[in-house]
């Protein structure tokens, strides 16, 4: 791609609008504007846009940029923000789509509405044509609307050579019979060159005729198959795929899609066919991957990887194709990650982490590139999180709130941008909690949620912000209830099922709102169990493992599945279960499903945070049961469990510790824990426990801790950068 004059606050030349029937006709002109060459002559002449180019490189066209865009609203505003002039293919078609209109309304709310070019495409010439509604309303930036000038296509109208010499010179802001003159002085010199190469190459043509008739057939044929199937996946499907659509729609080509790239060999592959196959690739994986179809996810990111490591093996420095290595990267990691393989997780976020700082090394004004950086020091620091490795995830979220927030002064109406910031407000919140800092990570998430409700006020059907404005609410709820404020956790909780039930219905075959609508309702069953409501708490403990059942028991790999799942059987176990001997038996039975995820014993701070509940409930029912020796062994078995170092950072863990001693009549070693809770803000009363005697247990509120944070995609497009 041409590099774009450091003046100019813009990416593309032109974003061409179009609807899709008239499909054909922007692919002519993507085509046709593109490549062709500007005269000479008039190359590096200054204009408006800053200087003439020899090209009119990049354009815009959906189908071509948004190969993996999740959200192709954002993304297409994104692009129209950042392209200098406007295309609208006009015709019937076009009229009657409200996404051509909107692209125009949008546009147009830039205060570009002088930058706005036509052309008409259907209808006979003469005839009174058909516009977009939004071209004929009033402007708002000081143009008076009148019948736009268009370029003409239909039939007896310009022609495709003159119409094409209007958009440009009207995209550059010249006179269009300047233009004229100077493309014919150059057709002229051409014909003359071309007169006599002509005659020479005749008879060679003569004797390649045959073969290269037969290899341009079978070429073309295949050709025409690929981009029949990427057109599809990269414009109607991405269409399909939007937030009102179903994540099912995809099962409609993908099987053809994957046999068909199954098919062909990467390295006979051009390198725009080998990037077309990647992005298309990986859009098919980030479906499986919202679905929960991991496998098939992890195999289709495997592919894409390779066809991206082939692209950047061949042209090392190149932006682009350093971009998209690192999106496969993240994916790879990804996956890894939510299997529990944190090694392969950390090595694939440290390689993201690389290109992602030889993209800013390679242009360090980019803002793009500078949010990959963010990026991927989240990843890692959610990844680093997970391993308990406090203090070096907190200065990787620490970095990428830094990017954030100076990417987000930069660009205050950008919506994108505000979310990542959101999001690296909850991150940190994470490690402040995990560095004993709770009023500070309550904080943290009061900014967080503070944005997404900003967000949802001007574009309420942005599930990204209500899906984080979830997360959010039922962690702060969680903290509230550690700092103390049981009202006002139960309240927040409470607002955090409303917007679970909003999400689900929206999107009711996502895994990722599955899991933490989950999430929130096993909080909530938590909470209100434990101030007396035991009716509501039963329903929402229902609720939460009937969310989360048929995930975990498609894939029992996934660590973050079987975590919410265990935490709902064992709240059932805890506070529903009447009988004491079976309340024991469900409980030692989620312990054996946590146990099975990490045979090797090497848990992660999630998975060992509720084995840690399991052995304290354990311990209560062998109590209620009589058996005060057996629930001794249990809470000294418990007491081990929390002892390790990775365990020492984290609140919840040392409140379960604090608990297990004092129940173990270990007083003097429980009082620095207490008061370590106390100096952080942690409420400590329910940590006032004695030995509990047989049939007398006593219940402990032992975990109201944040969620592990999920790592977020570099947003899949040069597009967003969701550029």
């Amino acid at each position: 791609m041409a590099a774009l004059d450091a003046n100019r606050d813009f990416r593309y030349w032109a974003f061409i609008s179009y609807s899709h029937q008239d499909e054909a006709w922007a692919r002519w002109l993507h085509r046709a504007l593109e490549g062709w060459r500007v005269p000479a002559r008039l190359v590096g002449h200054p204009i408006e846009a800053g200087a003439i180019p020899p090209r009119l490189t990049p354009l815009f066209r959906d189908c071509d940029e948004l190969p993996t865009a999740s959200d192709l609203d954002q993304a297409v505003a994104e692009a129209l923000r950042q392209s200098w002039s406007l295309i609208v293919v006009c015709s019937r078609a076009a009229a009657a789509s409200r996404w051509v209109n909107e692209e125009v309304r949008r546009f147009k709310a830039f205060g570009r509405s002088a930058r706005i070019h036509c052309v008409l495409v259907d209808g006979r010439a003469g005839e009174t044509p058909t516009f977009p509604e939004a071209l004929l309303a009033p402007h708002g930036d000081g143009h008076a609307v009148v019948e736009p000038v268009a370029a003409d296509l239909r039939r007896h109208g310009d022609g495709k050579s003159a119409a094409r010499l209007k958009l440009v010179a009207g995209i550059l802001g010249i006179r269009y019979d300047k233009l004229v003159q100077r493309a014919h002085q150059r057709s002229y010199l051409r014909l003359a060159a071309i007169t006599v190469a002509s005659f020479v190459a005749f008879a060679l043509l003569a004797v390649f005729t045959f073969v290269a008739v037969h290899s341009r057939h079978e070429a073309d044929s295949q050709r025409a198959r690929a981009e029949e199937l990427v057109q599809f996946m990269l414009g109607d499907l991405s269409t399909r795929l939007a937030p009102e659509g179903r994540l099912a729609t995809l099962d409609a080509v993908g099987k053809t899609a994957l046999a068909y790239y199954a098919s062909q060999d990467p390295a006979t592959l051009d390198a725009p066919a080998l990037a077309r196959r990647a992005r298309a690739l990986r859009q098919i994986g980030e479906v499986y991957d919202k679905r929960g179809q991991l496998d098939d996810a992890l195999k289709v990111f495997g592919e894409a990887a390779a066809s991206t490591a082939e692209l950047l093996a061949r042209a090392p420095d190149d932006p682009q194709r350093l971009y998209d290595h690192a999106q496969s990267s993240y994916w790879t990691g990804l996956i890894a990650w939510r299997r529990g393989h944190a090694e392969t997780a950390e090595a694939s976020f440290r390689e993201y982490m690389k290109l992602a700082d030889r993209l800013v090394a390679i242009d360090p004004a980019n803002a793009d590139w500078q949010a990959e950086v963010g990026y991927a020091n989240s990843n890692l620091g959610t990844l680093l999180l997970g391993e308990s490795r406090i203090d070096e995830a907190a200065l990787r979220f620490e970095r990428a709130l830094a990017v954030s927030q100076e990417l987000a002064r930069h660009s205050p109406a950008n919506v994108e941008l505000q979310y990542e910031l959101a999001q690296a407000h909850g991150w940190l919140a994470d490690a402040r909690m995990n560095q004993m800092r709770i009023e500070d990570a309550a904080a943290e998430r009061e900014r967080e949620i503070a944005i997404y409700t900003r967000i949802l006020d001007t574009d309420p059907r942005n599930l990204d912000a209500r899906n984080g404005l979830l997360v959010a609410e039922t962690t702060l709820g969680n903290l509230s209830l550690l700092l103390g404020r049981a009202a006002v956790g139960v309240a927040q909780l409470r607002r955090a099922v409303v917007v679970a039930a909003q999400l689900l219905g929206d999107s009711p075959e996502s895994a990722v709102n599955a899991r933490d609508s989950a999430f929130a309702y096993a909080h909530l069953g938590e909470a209100l169990a434990q101030t007396g409501d035991r009716p509501a708490a039963k329903a929402a403990i229902a609720r939460s493992r009937e969310l989360m059942q048929p995930f975990a028991d498609r894939d029992p790999t996934v660590i973050d599945w079987q975590v919410v799942l265990a935490r709902a059987l064992l709240l059932q176990a805890r506070f529903v279960e009447p009988d004491p001997l079976e309340a024991l038996r469900r409980i030692q039975s989620v312990e054996q499903r946590l146990l099975a995820l990490h045979p090797t014993g090497n848990m992660d701070l999630p998975v060992r945070r509720m084995l840690a509940q399991c052995l304290d409930a354990e311990g209560e029912a062998e109590a209620k049961l009589g058996e005060t020796e057996r629930a001794t062994r249990v809470w000294q078995r418990l007491e081990e469990k929390v002892r390790l170092p990775s365990a020492l950072t984290d609140p919840p863990m040392v409140a379960l510790r604090a608990i297990a001693l004092r129940r173990l009549g270990r007083d003097n070693e429980a009082g620095p824990l207490v008061e370590r809770l106390r100096a952080s803000g942690y409420d400590v009363l329910h940590i006032d426990v004695p030995l509990t005697r047989a049939g007398n247990a006593v219940e402990a509120k032992t975990d109201m801790a944040s969620p592990t944070a999920i790592p977020q995609p570099g947003r899949q497009t040069h597009d967003n950068p969701d550029r």
